[in-house]
């Protein structure tokens, strides 16, 4: 998994391809969200969603970030500010689907996601992440 990451990461096309993904899909109005089908009768699958969403955002950022030939001094206070930034993002976009997006609505519980996936996927680069000494 490490050395997919690595290749996937290694420029930062796919990082920014994910975040705007998942700003846009958080900034779709409710009438462009299906409501039926056997996906989304699963209790709680928004929340699952917003948990790979925000989870991939760390995850993503995270691998480009670390897994470069020439590690950043304090990588791991990056990765945790990933995270805070990511949950931050996850906020912001709550408060913009309740008072700019049509039939959107704020919900604490996504937050809860967001910042769930944000941590776990923190944990999880700063686990797969080379054990080697940083350079300068």
């Amino acid at each position: 998994m490490r050395s997919l990451l690595q290749k996937l990461c290694a420029k930062k096309l796919l990082p920014i391809i994910w975040t705007i993904i998942t700003i846009v899909l958080l900034c779709l109005p409710g009438s462009s969200i299906p409501g039926d089908g056997i996906v989304f009768n699963i209790p709680n699958f928004d929340k699952i969603v917003h948990v790979i969403l925000f989870g991939g955002i760390v995850l993503l950022w995270g691998a480009h970030y670390v897994f470069r030939p020439e590690k950043l001094q304090g990588w791991q206070k990056l990765i945790i500010l990933l995270a805070i930034l990511s949950t931050a993002l996850g906020i912001v976009l709550e408060y913009v689907q309740f008072y700019f997006i049509p039939q959107r609505s704020f919900d604490k519980y996504d937050i809860v996601a967001d910042a769930s996936g944000a941590i776990a996927a923190m944990f999880l680069v700063l686990f797969l992440s080379p054990r080697q000494t940083v350079k300068g």
